[in-house]
């Protein structure tokens, strides 16, 4: 299948159009571009989503949280069942930024930079229901989009196909939750049926994977994907269930929560890394070490929040 579309006209005339980018590079550009890009990384949505699911609206942000699964998981199922490669595979001629690199391994098609901008800056939109806030998504879309061509890491194809499935993924959840609502059936029955996917893909990718290096890149994907899944099912759960964190707090309370509750899941994230590894080298770690953070920062971190909040109404009442 994607020796068909590599090697068609349409893919052609999409490779002319990187070339065509690639000459409007230079450095102050690829600096800026750079920067445009981490607007699509997984750090970007991990900040602004306990932003949203701690400190403003904990029922959006488990819609939130389920929409950006929703949309890992059909990414990856792509990436899967096309195996396009990336552009200088197809073009071993073809420069990109090398800075870019890095953080471009696996399949080409679909983007997950692009995916994430959308699901991301959409979502939020669709929580704020503002003209502004779909321009403002709109705009950073785009240029997540157009920054990953820029890079030469996507073609055209890859950006233009995220960007409906990310749509797609929004419509389909508010759907979803806004028919059957956002209680504890609803969200285990959502969150469950992303972690069987997640599972699935995993079982799927490893019998009919080769040796590639980038097949063995989708199945550590998948494997994140579904320590992930799991972790938002069951913290989710347990959360709903035992923990019912509330969201309110004063201001500085807010701070804390979020700069403390980001250093305790980036420590996990980073630290479990080389912890898991001296147990073992299989890509089934990264689910163990994506369970761990996901359930950690849903059902057990918040369990602080109860203590903070008192600190802040404590400290409100002597001041007057």
């Amino acid at each position: 299948m994607s020796e068909a579309i590599v090697s068609s006209g349409f893919f052609d005339w999409m490779m002319d159009m990187l070339r065509s980018i690639a000459g409007l590079r230079t450095p102050f550009m690829d600096g800026v571009m750079s920067g445009v890009t981490w607007l699509g990384q997984e750090t970007a949505f991990i900040i602004i989503g306990m932003i949203v699911l701690w400190c403003v609206d904990k029922k959006y942000g488990y819609r939130f949280l389920c929409m950006f699964m929703s949309g890992l998981f059909i990414n990856q199922f792509l990436k899967a069942l096309f195996m396009i490669p990336r552009p200088w595979v197809v073009d071993p001629e073809f420069k990109i930024v090398e800075s870019a690199r890095e953080g471009a391994s696996g399949w080409s098609f679909p983007s997950g930079h692009t995916q994430s901008a959308v699901l991301l800056y959409g979502g939020l939109a669709q929580r704020i229901k503002k003209a502004w806030a779909y321009i403002v998504a709109a705009v950073l879309i785009l240029l997540v989009g157009f920054s990953r061509m820029y890079l030469g890491v996507h073609t055209l194809l890859d950006v233009g196909v995220s960007m409906i499935t990310g749509v797609l993924v929004i419509a389909l959840c508010e759907l979803y939750f806004n028919r059957f609502g956002d209680e504890i059936g609803p969200f285990s029955i959502a969150s469950g049926v992303i972690a069987a996917l997640s599972l699935g893909l995993i079982v799927y990718i490893m019998l009919t994977r080769d040796a590639a290096s980038d097949d063995a890149e989708t199945v550590k994907n998948a494997c994140v994907l579904f320590g992930s899944s799991f972790g938002l099912f069951a913290g989710g759960y347990v959360e709903k269930r035992f923990v019912k964190f509330d969201t309110k707090a004063v201001w500085w309370v807010q701070i804390i929560k979020v700069v403390l509750g980001f250093a305790v899941v980036m420590g996990l994230r980073i630290g479990l890394k080389p912890l898991l590894a001296l147990i073992s080298a299989s890509p089934l770690t990264d689910c163990v070490r994506y369970f761990v953070m996901i359930f950690v920062g849903l059902a057990v971190y918040p369990l602080l929040f109860g203590i903070l909040s008192k600190l802040g109404i404590k400290n409100r009442k002597e001041n007057g």
